[in-house]
């Protein structure tokens, strides 16, 4: 239940037209607050989709325009009461590794200029969507938010994961000096309405809807006994929003507690789809480390609600695609 904490409130979300960020502007909508969605671009066509309400507000901005951002913060009426930060740069496992200059700098350059930004402009709250790929391989299973940067810290050539850390890192130190008060909800796998469904897209779920409404085999590397953990976007949403509204954990990890294999993953995407389960393995190619399960106590001591089960959220994500794709 919603304790009135948004109503009224001038929110502004990074990435609007992004998976994340769409389903935050919606859902903040719907408890009452006033939104400023601001973008870079918006090539898969979400501003139409969002809703059409005068408490919703769209500005295009680049967050590497420092002075633009700075404007927005100065010249917003009232001033913003939150900032929620969901664009992000990054790409596949393989761009993540190729190009991880490009991935560190970008990501590592908006995160300061918000932190600093909000910083100047006293925003009340800021918060920085993370993920649980920062944890290095070798973690407790379940892994714990301790098991971070603050007990091991490593190098790996990989931007987008040096960038998340950098953004904890620069945040925990902001924290500190400043007293602000910075959210950092780390993120588990996410799937659902929005999602990137283009041809190119490199996100494990849309990736297997592409293949089998195409026909065509979903490939998995490894033997597909690896687990995960999958939360549905909306679920997500709302769990970010009541970490921010208690304000009892600045560092909390978001996800579920129902793990599946890969292969069982594939599995429920094809029975989804109504499609036939056609799975292949590259043994060849490493599926990653065996598990990756959260620790989920302190979420689910916070959030009123059960986060749904992988099959029924991936039932209506089919929902969404039949109509959009």
């Amino acid at each position: 239940m919603s304790t009135g904490h948004w109503d009224g409130k001038t929110v502004a979300v990074t990435g609007g037209t992004g998976f994340i960020g769409s389903h935050v502007i919606e859902e903040l909508l719907g408890l009452g607050a006033r939104v400023i969605c601001l973008y870079r671009r918006d090539n898969r066509g979400v501003l139409p989709q969002l809703p059409v309400t005068d408490r919703l507000t769209t500005v295009r901005l680049d967050l590497l325009d420092e002075e633009a951002l700075r404007r927005l913060l100065a010249e917003t009426p009232g001033g913003i009461d939150t900032f929620v930060h969901c664009a992000v740069v990054s790409g596949s496992v393989e761009a993540r590794r190729d190009q991880s200059a490009r991935i560190l700098d970008d990501n590592m350059r908006a995160v300061s200029h918000i932190l600093r930004g909000t910083r100047d402009h006293q925003v009340p709250e800021v918060v920085l969507l993370s993920s649980s790929d920062i944890y290095p391989a070798s973690q407790t299973d379940p892994i714990h938010e301790s098991d971070d940067f603050t007990k091991q810290m490593r190098y790996a050539p990989d931007g987008y994961f040096l960038a998340k850390n950098y953004a904890e890192i620069l945040a925990e130190a902001y924290r500190t000096q400043y007293g602000m008060n910075i959210f950092l909800p780390r993120l588990t796998s996410v799937y659902g309405p929005r999602d990137n469904f283009e041809p190119d897209t490199d996100r494990v779920v849309p990736s297997m809807f592409a293949k089998a409404v195409a026909g065509e085999d979903i490939q998995i590397w490894g033997d597909g006994s690896q687990t995960r953990t999958y939360m549905y976007v909306t679920d997500l949403v709302r769990s970010i929003l009541r970490m921010v509204e208690t304000n009892k954990h600045q560092t909390m990890n978001i996800g579920t507690s129902e793990t599946v294999s890969v292969l069982q993953l594939a599995q429920y995407v094809c029975q989804a789809l109504g499609e036939p389960e056609r799975i292949t393995f590259d043994l060849s190619r490493s599926g990653g480390r065996a598990s990756r399960t959260l620790d989920v106590g302190r979420l689910y001591g916070l959030i009123d609600f059960a986060p749904r089960p992988l099959r029924e959220g991936l039932e209506q994500t089919v929902e969404w695609y039949r109509r959009y794709h």
